[in-house]
């Protein structure tokens, strides 16, 4: 599917602001509400949209520890691979896996309460899965920018 303008701008606007209204929407990118309404479903159904989520503050959770933590698997089996995944699915302090070139295999975001929970959560968990060759962490000492918005091309 090829995007128009419109659909560009409806993507750029929920990026900012996911619990805007039909009118709210169509009054920002210049469409009566119907249309609007209906390119808007039409990016949902397309998958351009995948969910609606909110932006949660994580020191006001208490999670004050954030950091990197590369891993390095044993080898690149499937059934190492698909347990690492299944880990990773399940594992509510990690909020970013990307695959990853170079010495590592992967890199996480990890969340935790304080230096000793992300400790905890590595040796305990990561380590214990038994298809772990190593771990490196870089904690993260201050966050610059944290968009979530992707760019949109107008």
């Amino acid at each position: 599917m090829m995007l128009d303008n419109f659909e560009r701008l409806i993507l750029k606007f929920l990026q900012q602001n996911g619990r805007a209204s039909t009118q709210e929407l169509s009054d920002a990118v210049g469409l009566s509400p119907s249309p609007c309404w209906r390119r808007m479903k039409k990016l949902e159904d397309e998958g351009y949209i995948t969910r609606y989520a909110a932006i949660v503050d994580g020191k006001k959770l208490g999670l004050h520890a954030l950091a990197y933590v590369h891993v390095s698997l044993m080898d690149h089996s499937e059934t190492s691979i698909d347990l690492f995944h299944s880990f990773i699915e399940t594992a509510e302090e990690v909020i970013e896996c990307a695959s990853i070139t170079g010495e590592f295999d992967f890199v996480l975001k990890v969340a935790a309460t304080d230096p000793e929970d992300l400790e905890r959560f590595i040796m305990k968990r990561i380590n214990r899965l038994g298809v772990v060759r190593t771990t490196t962490t870089n904690f993260i000492l201050r966050q610059s920018k944290v968009a979530g918005a992707l760019p949109v091309a107008l």
